[in-house]
């Protein structure tokens, strides 16, 4: 038997949350043959000694020794067709982790690994990815840890977020896809940032002239989460710090305008980096590191949305989106009639 491992940055604990996972779920089956497991019983002394300092720094071993939770897909092979099935497995393992992500964006030090089981449950490593580090998230998702609801919320809707990126829905994929890399991408804000948002693209625009632009994703992205709907969700501020409601609203026309000063290369006024929102856990947090929260939330809840409530077919590609919108009249002629109708006191 094989397996392949992801690892998870931690599960809640009692310092940073009020009621912590309960480790005495685990394994934590999620689909067939993959579970959220405690892996430290897998790893000894002898595990990593084939890794040296000449292939991985004396930190980043540390970080691979130091793996405890993982997302774990066990697996058999016949022996004649193993890179088949390693590549099988590997794809399932990183789209539930993609998932994970949407429900739960934490950081990361160490990734991928695949290894032989041994018979007294101890694994042999023969490949891992090399670990990076990330520990630059969004302020709010520094101290985000997995919790007993995002490992419930994962083994609910894993299997239509599988069908989601194993069939033709590309739309659907593509945000996925720019989700995943701007996660990754710590090192240039505004890389993130324009990943992020074109992820909102993918989900929310096309092509066609009715279904195109900053007006048309605004006041689609307000109908399709609620424009009243707060960035924080309960619990993403731990409690023994100040909580904070932002809305929707309040958020997305700067986030369509810092995306447009950045396409376009110009610059972005000193008000955004000066203007404080709310604290976090070093001190104010400015307008810009607020919308890049508000993108990520945005984004994430999107595409949660469109899995737990079915919408699949709606997102496969731009002529179903397309119809979709244009049936709740949220195309572009249709938005600026609305906005250009002067508002009329209630009597």
């Amino acid at each position: 038997m094989k397996a392949t491992l992801y690892p998870i940055y931690w599960l809640a604990d009692t310092i940073t949350y009020d009621v912590p996972f309960n480790r005495g779920v685990l394994p934590f089956q999620i689909i067939d043959e993959v579970a959220i497991e405690d892996v430290s019983p897998m790893f000894n002394d002898g595990t990593f000694a084939w890794v040296t300092n000449e292939y991985l720094s004396t930190n980043d071993l540390k970080d691979l020794r130091a793996v405890r939770y993982a997302l774990v897909h066990r697996y058999e092979t016949d022996g004649v067709h193993d890179g088949e099935a390693d590549d099988v497995s590997e794809k399932l393992v990183k789209n539930l982790v993609a998932c994970l992500r949407l429900i739960r964006p934490m950081r990361q030090r160490a990734l991928l690994m695949r290894g032989d089981m041994n018979a007294d449950g101890t694994i042999n490593v023969r490949h891992f990815v090399h670990p990076i580090n990330l520990l630059e998230v969004p302020e709010v998702q520094k101290l985000f840890m997995l919790r007993d609801c995002d490992a419930e919320m994962l083994r609910e809707v894993s299997p239509e977020f599988l069908r989601g990126m194993n069939g033709e829905f590309w739309k659907f994929r593509m945000a996925v896809e720019f989700h995943e890399a701007g996660h990754f991408q710590d090192l240039y804000w505004k890389a993130r940032y324009l990943l992020w948002c074109s992820a909102l693209e993918s989900i929310y625009t096309s092509n066609d002239s009715e279904h195109r632009g900053s007006p048309v994703a605004k006041e689609r992205i307000k109908w399709f989460l609620g424009d009243n709907t707060s960035i924080y969700e309960t619990g993403d501020i731990p409690s023994f710090m100040q909580q904070k409601i932002i809305t929707i609203s309040q958020i997305i026309d700067d986030v369509y305008r810092v995306r447009n000063f950045i396409a376009h290369g110009d610059r972005i006024p000193d008000e955004y980096f000066q203007r404080t929102l709310h604290s976090g856990l070093n001190g104010g947090l400015n307008v810009l590191q607020v919308l890049l929260e508000g993108v990520s939330f945005i984004v994430r809840k999107s595409l949660l949305r469109i899995i737990q409530d079915e919408l699949l077919n709606h997102f496969a590609n731009p002529e179903a989106a397309e119809i979709y919108f244009a049936d709740a009249d949220l195309t572009l002629s249709r938005i600026r009639a609305r906005l250009r109708q002067p508002e009329v006191d209630a009597e």
